[in-house]
């Protein structure tokens, strides 16, 4: 879509797509949908599981596209190849940004970690950036990732989106 639009002289929006592929709470999948839903996020592109449960989403499932993609490199080709997507790990790496700098230039498909390890060594493998949400206190060292989600994409939704 975004390399034909390119191609053609034609200016494409700018726009985000979630990524869930490794998020094991299936609760979770429906709040990152209502969360997606608030922040104008363009599509949710599902890896590897159809059970997108619909808890915690208070409807917002309704107002969203999911794509389903069997595996992470066919999804990630979609995104690049027919999105034209950068492709945004969040997780605290060495060379990570901070969200807060907006490091966001054209349309961003968000990769988001597992509760409880984080983005693998596979899925750090495709990202093109990373992205951390800087903290002020010190009791933790993560947040959930519906928590994560929200704030990033709160964050892109405020560079490139009217509210």
């Amino acid at each position: 879509m975004a390399a034909a639009a390119a191609a053609s002289g034609a200016t494409a929006a700018v726009e985000s797509v979630v990524v869930v592929h490794n998020v094991a709470k299936r609760h979770n999948v429906g709040t990152l949908a209502r969360s997606a839903t608030a922040f104008g996020v363009a599509e949710v592109v599902v890896v590897g599981r159809r059970d997108v449960s619909a808890f915690g989403s208070h409807g917002s499932t309704s107002h969203l596209r999911f794509r389903h993609f069997t595996s992470l490199a066919t999804a990630c080709a979609y995104l690049k190849d027919e999105r034209g997507c950068d492709i945004c790990g969040v997780e605290i790496t060495d060379d990570a940004l901070p969200v807060t700098a907006h490091p966001f230039r054209r349309s961003t498909a968000f990769l988001f970690g597992n509760e409880g390890t984080g983005l693998s060594q596979k899925e750090c493998e495709v990202c093109d950036f990373f992205v951390y949400i800087p903290q002020y206190g010190g009791g933790t060292a993560s947040l959930n990732v519906t928590v994560a989600a929200s704030i990033v994409l709160h964050h892109f939704g405020g560079k490139f989106l009217s509210f």
